[in-house]
């Protein structure tokens, strides 16, 4: 894996990544039409999922993304 900055594998879930930009994000892989991975906020239900085909992607979403 890259060195995202905004990004670290889980210590506790397998598989799972933690992503920081405006809060905790739960980063997971998942199969859609949309990308290969996927990242809810932790503490908001209302703010949309993101959804990325690479980590990087999903890195590059989460700098972007605005409260």
């Amino acid at each position: 894996m890259k060195n995202l900055v905004n990004i670290e594998k889980s210590a506790f879930r397998a598989g799972e990544y933690i992503g920081y930009s405006n809060g905790v994000w739960m980063i997971r892989k998942v199969s859609t039409s949309y990308g290969n991975w996927s990242a809810r906020h932790r503490d908001n239900n209302r703010i949309p999922l993101v959804f990325g085909h690479t980590l990087e992607d999903i890195s590059k979403k989460l700098t972007e993304f605005a409260l």
